[in-house]
């Protein structure tokens, strides 16, 4: 019972690694897809910055239904019908 919660956090975390290392990429100055993104703000290339957006947004989908399929498969009271 207390796994569902678990697996529904965890599919939501792979576009939070990818917000923490723009912030660990901006304190480090370690060459990550933070500095790229600022630059594309700072510059107003909006297909780059668009393109990273859309990225994270993909993966956050993929995260999710990677979450429902895990719940799907660990719970048997769950039923997608």
């Amino acid at each position: 019972m207390a796994i569902n919660p678990l697996i529904s956090v965890l599919g939501m975390q792979i576009p939070k690694m990818i917000s923490s290392s723009i912030i660990v990429g901006f304190v480090l100055s370690i060459p990550t897809v933070g500095p790229i993104f600022l630059r594309a703000l700072i510059s107003q290339d909006m297909y780059l910055a668009g393109a990273i957006l859309l990225l994270m947004t993909v993966m956050l989908l993929i995260g999710n239904l990677l979450a429902d399929i895990a719940l799907a498969w660990v719970d048997p009271r769950i039923r997608y019908e």
